[in-house]
């Protein structure tokens, strides 16, 4: 058998060359798409996880505006109970609060009137 011309071996090789190339064009092509994909991804995670906070705080000030207008609510409620006569410390047994914790839920108005009356007296 003759041995394969030198030109022959060079086609050969050239074409061997190429096709790694197109081998290799074809998974960095792939990578590229993948690293795009995973872009998209962790971007569209990262505005859905700040959205989901974002309305957490909303709903967690609306929480607790809801819960102070209840409060205030509570301390007018003990204020007429307070105003048909019963003491304090009354008022708290009934409620099963302590006295510290009934003056907590007192209006403002009620406990700066306290406040201010020892001192006009």
């Amino acid at each position: 058998m003759a041995a394969p011309r030198k030109s022959a071996q060079q086609v050969a090789a050239r074409e061997k060359a190429r096709q790694k190339a197109a081998d290799f064009t074809a998974r960095h092509e792939e990578l590229i798409e993948l690293a795009a994909k995973f872009i998209e991804l962790d971007e569209a995670a990262n505005e859905t996880e700040t959205a989901a906070q974002e309305k957490a705080q909303r709903i967690i000030a609306q929480g607790k505006a809801d819960a102070e207008a209840s409060r205030k609510e509570s301390g007018n409620v003990i204020a007429r109970m307070i105003d048909t006569g019963e003491s304090k410390s009354a008022v708290a047994a009934r409620l099963g609060i302590s006295s510290a914790t009934l003056k907590k839920y007192l209006p403002v108005a009620d406990s700066a009137a306290s406040v201010s009356e020892p001192a006009e007296a």
